[in-house]
Formats: structure tokens, C-alpha cells, sequence
């Protein structure tokens, strides 16, 4: 597999991977999440606190999609199956029966029964599966869980979907 190139990485002899081997896609990327639109609401949140009159007072910054920063109110179930996850003896401790029955079946799924342990590189199955039923019954259309990559955030979603989406992934560790 080692002499074997990857169709999809262009390889430039004799010199270093330029603009001109990458995909057209990859060079019209703009990382919003730091652009214009933030910079202005830095701009803007600089001009509040020195006085500079706006029609408002203040910046709500949602560039980031973090729910909890904008005064979002932790959701109390997830941080009970999370709790239950790390730390397994909570389980026979006070917590509701339905957050016990969604960490024991995550335990169930992980190697060893540990969330400290490696899961596929496209996120736990049967998440994804569940991931599935959700968009299913959300939005009416039918949703394949092969076709689901969980990750830590939209920026690594966003590198696996530039080298090739969950298909790239998967193919990429079967491989070592």
C-alpha cells in the first residue's frame, strides 16, 4: 500500500504541494467563524465599552453556535448520562432511570465499557444510528448512518468532508 498513491492528492514533482495541485474547492474556503463578521462584532463590543452610542448594548456573538456563552441553560440530562458515562459507579447512585438506561447502553458500546477508550474513527455506531432516526423523523427523509461522520466540532467536519467525507475515513484505517 506504501507505493500506492491516493488518487485524490495531487502531488506536484519537484516541489512542495502549491495552490495549483489543491482541489479548486479547498481554495475558496473562508473560516467565517473568524472573518469579517467577527472582527465587526469585536469592533462593535470595543465602541460599546468606550462610550461610542449604538442601538444597542451590547454584542451577542453567535459565530460560534456555543448556545451556553449566549445564556443558554445547561440541559441537566446530558450532563447525567455524561457524569453516568465517566464515571460508571454513579450508576447505582440517585440519578433518573432514563439517564442510567442512555449511559449503560453508550457503556455498552464503547471498548471495555469505558468512554476512555478508542471508537471508530466515524463515531460510535450506534449513536450514529440513532443520529439516523433522528434526521428520519425530523425532516421526513430517509437517513443512513454510514452516511453520518460525528465530531469533535465543524472544523474537523469540516477537514474530514475536504479529504473525502466518512468513506475517506474509514478507508484510511483499514489501511494500516
Amino acid at each position: 500500500m506504501e507505493d500506492e498513491e491516493d488518487e485524490r492528492v495531487a502531488v506536484v514533482p519537484g516541489g512542495p504541494l502549491g495552490p495549483s495541485a489543491l482541489n479548486p474547492a479547498v481554495l475558496r474556503v473562508r473560516y467565517a467563524v473568524r472573518g469579517p463578521i467577527l472582527q465587526r462584532a469585536l469592533q462593535l463590543e470595543e465602541e460599546l465599552s468606550q462610550g461610542v452610542p449604538h442601538p444597542f448594548t451590547e454584542v451577542i456573538r453567535a459565530n460560534l453556535g456555543d448556545a451556553q456563552a449566549m445564556g443558554q441553560k445547561p440541559i441537566t440530562f446530558l450532563r447525567q448520562v455524561a457524569a453516568l458515562c465517566v464515571y460508571p459507579e454513579l450508576l447505582n447512585g440517585d440519578f433518573p432511570e432514563d439517564a442510567k438506561a442512555r449511559a449503560r447502553r453508550l457503556l455498552e458500546e464503547c471498548g471495555g465499557h469505558s468512554v476512555g477508550s478508542y471508537s471508530g474513527s466515524v463515531g460510535l455506531a450506534a449513536v450514529r444510528a440513532d443520529v439516523a432516526r433522528f434526521l428520519q423523523r425530523r425532516d421526513g427523509f430517509p437517513a443512513c448512518a454510514n452516511n453520518i461522520v460525528l465530531s469533535c466540532g465543524a472544523s474537523e467536519a469540516i477537514v474530514v468532508r475536504l479529504y473525502g467525507g466518512p468513506e475517506w475515513v474509514m478507508g484510511l484505517y483499514e489501511g494500516l
